[in-house]
């Protein structure tokens, strides 16, 4: 039941039946907190009995789960809320006081794999739902809230941690006509508002033509994701970013961060942000301390005189790229909630099609940076085991993880597993191949590093190579990356850096531009990114570096939906290769 998100999700009877097959209390909490709480396996082996606190409302005692981000908690307590149902918190501190757990230790001490092995053991032991995963769980999570127990989304996206709304909008059925026609009558002067708390105040009036629930923000976010899609340039995606906003809001613009217009959707004599209202936004130079989003009370002459103003960074990781304006009458929480989102999925877009550019151009620039700063783990442990490591590749995951491939020499085995597995950033590590002089290494990695922070700059990462406590790394960026940002980025994050150098280079990739170009333009996201974890895994070697069932684990999936992804990539691949121009002069020579 692994994979992509779809109608026939784990029902809770389902989940119950799954329940009723575990043998042990660990394994029961682990099944609760995935599929009761919504908690991602590398977010249940960071649980502590101190993260759970009590909140009194209504005369009922409620409780909350603290989840911070693994790389967040010491640095600056960044966390979201979980809402815990009360059999599940009898369980928890049923399972602390049985193993004695400390108030301040993990609940469940093991590794994020093992939990994905323990929920597979469960799911072996019940016949029809043998391919469940801690995904299926969580899956579950949003589709009982979402479907059974009528809970809005922008909570649900809140307790589980989904980044976007439009991560849920696979969860919630299509209303029939029935409902929509009972769902404006309940509305209409008279009826009253039957589903909304009489003691809550009435929500500010908008225009007529304006959506009135979460539900079209969904289908709002429905459209800009296939219009962003369909795009293959910066100018569509800024372009399809405006148009699908300006079906739900008054008037957006796209602008650089001097508030110089881009791209606009706006009503005829709006064809700028008003300057006092980019005035009175006052947003930092300084692309990490821009807020999510902006709002601005600053009413403007003319035919936007009645509206109120957001602005929200189209942001990849700590890369904005520039800012969304829109006017609207007033904006909701779920307003807020919905454009930092969108926000967030343009520049995300944004970067891919940077990154698209690069491959294709005939040129770039190059950045050579070292670093010897302990914070980056490889570097820390390079120095501890005197050895050597080369970053074979990076494959992004479930999780907000990244698997890094990693080969080292001069070091033991066990010596490299037992210094890497103990570091912050690193969830999991595993030994793919031992070729005597070296080996090859799976981490799971989920704290900072340098080659996320390069990539999520729409780079390629060339080379990184670590020794002695000294790194090495070089990345190629298109001509329109704006590479000093880059380099600040990565030294704000690891001071001991500095930039060796930056030349202008030829990318000579003609000779598999097509083969690439297809993978770009044919190959989904979700099975390149399978394609290339199998790759760097070692599964298309023989005898093979890893299983099918080892790759399907480290990427959080069922092997089933891991094989419809690879074989689907292959391919497309394939047809690449065999379906080129000069094919039939190939087979001609053959006979």
């Amino acid at each position: 039941m692994g994979g992509e998100a779809r109608d026939d999700f784990l029902t809770t009877a389902e989940y119950e039946r799954l329940r009723r097959r575990t043998e042990t209390y660990r394994e029961d909490l682990v099944v609760e907190l995935a599929g009761r709480v919504g908690l991602r396996a590398s977010e249940i082996v960071r649980v502590r009995p101190a993260d759970l606190r009590e909140l009194e409302r209504g005369g009922e005692v409620h409780h909350l789960l603290t989840v911070p981000d693994g790389a967040e908690r010491e640095r600056n307590g960044d966390a979201r809320e979980a809402y815990v149902p009360s059999p599940v918190v009898h369980d928890l501190r049923k399972f602390a006081n049985v193993n004695d757990v400390d108030r301040h230790d993990p609940l469940v001490d093991v590794s994020a794999r093992r939990v994905q092995m323990l929920v597979r053991d469960v799911a072996d032991r019940t016949d029809d739902l043998r391919d469940v995963t801690c995904r299926d769980l969580r899956q579950h999570f949003a589709w009982r809230l979402l479907a059974e127990e009528k809970v809005a989304p922008r909570v649900v996206q809140s307790v589980g941690g989904w980044q976007s709304l439009q991560s849920l909008a696979a969860y919630l059925d299509e209303p029939t006509t029935a409902e929509v026609v009972d769902a404006f009558a309940d509305r209409s002067p008279g009826r009253g508002r039957p589903r909304t708390d009489p003691s809550r105040p009435a929500r500010p009036s908008r225009n007529p033509d304006a959506r009135s629930d979460t539900h079209d923000l969904l289908a709002c976010a429905g459209a800009l994701g296939e219009a962003l899609a369909d795009a293959s340039t910066s100018e569509d995606v800024e372009r399809a970013a405006c148009d699908r906003l300006a079906d739900t809001y008054r008037a957006v613009w796209v602008c650089d961060e001097r508030g110089a217009t881009r791209a606009s959707a706006a009503p005829e004599r709006a064809d700028d942000v008003p300057g006092e209202v980019l005035d009175a936004a006052d947003v930092p130079d300084d692309a990490p301390d821009v807020p999510d989003v902006t709002l601005v009370e600053a009413p403007a002459d003319g035919v936007l005189s009645e509206c109120s103003f957001a602005v929200a960074p189209l942001r990849s990781s700590e890369t904005v790229h520039g800012l969304l304006w829109i006017a609207h009458e007033t904006f909701s929480t779920a307003d807020r909630t919905f454009l930092a989102d969108v926000g967030r999925r343009v520049g995300r877009t944004l970067t891919a099609i940077a990154r698209k550019q690069l491959l294709l151009a005939d040129t770039g620039v190059a950045l050579s940076l070292r670093t010897t700063d302990e914070g980056v783990f490889l570097v820390a442990a390079s120095a501890d085991l005197d050895c050597r490591f080369e970053l074979e590749g990076v494959v992004p995951v479930e999780d907000h993880s990244l698997l890094y491939f990693v080969t080292a020499s001069g070091a033991a085995v066990g010596d490299v597993l037992e210094r890497v597995s103990g570091a912050d950033a690193v969830d999991d590590a595993r030994l793919i191949r031992d070729y005597g002089d070296g080996a090859l290494f799976e981490f799971a990695v989920s704290g900072e590093s340098v080659a996320p922070i390069l990539v999520e700059r729409g780079g390629t990462v060339r080379e990184l190579s670590v020794e002695g406590g000294v790194a090495d790394v070089s990345g190629v960026f298109s001509q329109r990356v704006d590479v000093r940002r880059v380099v600040e980025a990565v030294e704000a994050a690891f001071p001991e850096t500095h930039l060796r150098s930056k030349r202008e280079v030829e990318e000579p990739v003609r000779s598999a531009a097509n083969v690439q170009q297809t993978v770009h333009d044919r190959v989904t996201e979700r099975q390149r990114t399978v394609l290339r974890a199998a790759y760097l895994a070692g599964y298309f070697e023989w005898p093979r570096g890893s299983t099918a069932e080892e790759l399907a684990a480290s990427m959080g999936v069922s092997s089933p939906t891991l094989h419809n992804h690879l074989r689907k990539a292959q391919q497309k691949v394939l047809d690449a290769v065999f379906e080129g121009p000069d094919h039939r002069v190939v087979d001609a020579d053959q006979h």
